[in-house]
């Protein structure tokens, strides 16, 4: 993809937020507008829209001159006159992989009317799951299913055929478990209850690894319940894919960071006031070593870390989703490396002991299987809820570090203030992104 071309932000944050929301139309100004804000807002690096019944001639103007002035791109697939309750939709503001798919769907309420529009739904679905194999891409699937596997238990097998589909393929399922029940959280709520009914999926060895899921309501409009969905959203960690750039893509689209070569530089700092704001003079040293310093494109081997308790989390909470996933699928696991997974639980949930303030390991067992996923699941809801509250500290922690060491290197160490002036840059912009 042309960063260039699509006009995306040349800073992307190695943390993209994938979310999925039924938005109940969007033929409305007022309401398109309200949605733009709540994607801004909530920092989206990619929004799926579902039911937005626009049609050909209104959705082509839609955000077209938004596109320029808030650097993001949007995609739009419309209803037919046929089916007034469809149409689709993808908001983007962060440059992705070339071999990274998106797909958004709506799968409409089971019923007979609705029969022959489903088949043919999961009939083009194959296909194109078909074509990103056979040529290598990974695929992120975000959609308004209108199937819930809990609260729909007594409908027929072909109710659940999509979902049996992307789980005979080894996709995985990223659910949000912040509630106290140990269900994935509830994304449609009516006067006599709730149901899950959107879902975010992607393809197995999907190169970004998933911190974790939960699930946000989209702000009123006009004191009134914008949606009756709320928004399910999955944060994925895109750090090795937008840092490193193999050597043969940087010789041949001479790809990379810029470095400048000159090891000396002098500036007259007495001439500068504190009080002058920062970004202007960031702007001032930046311009000013692009116009006049010499340069080169290096290969771009930085690696996003974090804390060592923030990594162990996020790999305690991955082995949990791998761990459920392979109990939970339909299709027969590897016997050896489930029971690797099994003898390997213990010492994970004593690492948490560790890791969470009074943290004790519950009495559980592993029969029968439906309480042992319960146990699981009520673990990762634990685990995924203090990882959320971790990465909004830690946030905070190096806005605050970095603000720190560049008023010390500002203050009491003038000489090496622009070396490091650029490097502070980034960071800051990376995590006021997040």
């Amino acid at each position: 993809m042309d960063n260039k071309k699509h006009n995306f932000s040349p800073y992307p944050s190695p943390l993209i937020k994938f979310g999925q929301i039924n938005v109940n139309g969007l033929c409305s100004p007022v309401r398109q507008q309200h949605l733009l804000n709540f994607f801004f807002h909530f920092s989206f690096g990619v929004l799926s829209l579902n039911d937005t019944r626009l049609f050909p001639a209104s959705a082509k103007n839609i955000y077209k001159i938004e596109h320029s002035q808030h650097n993001f791109r949007s995609y739009w697939a419309c209803s037919s006159s046929s089916r007034p309750h469809d149409g689709v939709g993808i908001l983007l503001s962060n440059p992705l992989h070339k071999h990274i798919s998106i797909i958004s769907l709506y799968n409409p309420p089971s019923g007979s009317i609705h029969y022959n529009i489903s088949a043919d739904l999961i009939a083009k679905l194959t296909t194109w799951l078909d074509f990103t194999c056979s040529n290598n891409y990974y695929v992120v699937i975000l959609g308004d299913f209108n199937i819930d596997e809990i609260a729909h238990s007594s409908y027929s097998p072909q109710h659940f055929k999509l979902l049996r589909l992307l789980t005979s393929r080894y996709f995985i399922d990223h659910q949000a478990h912040f509630s106290l029940s140990s269900n994935p959280d509830n994304t449609y709520f009516y006067d006599s209850g709730a149901s899950r009914l959107d879902y975010i999926w992607s393809s197995s060895r999907f190169p970004a690894p998933d911190l974790f899921s939960h699930v946000v309501t989209c702000p009123d409009l006009s004191d009134c319940p914008f949606t009756d969905h709320h928004t399910l959203i999955t944060v994925f960690d895109f750090s090795t894919c937008l840092a490193i750039l193999a050597k043969s893509r940087l010789k041949q689209k001479k790809e990379g960071r810029v470095v400048f070569t000159d090891p000396y530089i002098e500036f007259d700092f007495f001439r500068l006031f504190l009080d002058k704001l920062w970004h202007t003079l960031k702007c001032i040293i930046l311009g000013t070593a692009i116009e006049h310093l010499p340069k080169k494109n290096i290969s771009n081997t930085y690696h996003h870390s974090y804390p060592p308790d923030l990594t162990k989390l996020i790999s305690i909470n991955k082995f949990l989703d791998k761990l459920l996933f392979r109990l939970t699928t339909s299709r027969p696991s590897r016997p050896t490396q489930l029971s690797q997974m099994m003898l390997a639980l213990p010492r994970h949930l004593q690492n948490l002991t560790n890791l969470l303030p009074d943290y004790v390991i519950p009495t559980y067992t592993t029969t029968p299987l439906s309480t042992f996923k319960s146990f699981l699941r009520s673990q990762k809801s634990l685990v995924s809820a203090f990882l959320s509250i971790r990465f909004a500290q830690h946030a905070s922690d190096s806005i605050e570090y970095y603000t720190a060491l560049r008023d010390d290197y500002f203050l009491s160490s003038l000489g090496t203030f622009i070396n490091s002036a650029q490097r502070v840059q980034l960071f800051l912009i990376r995590f006021w992104l997040f």
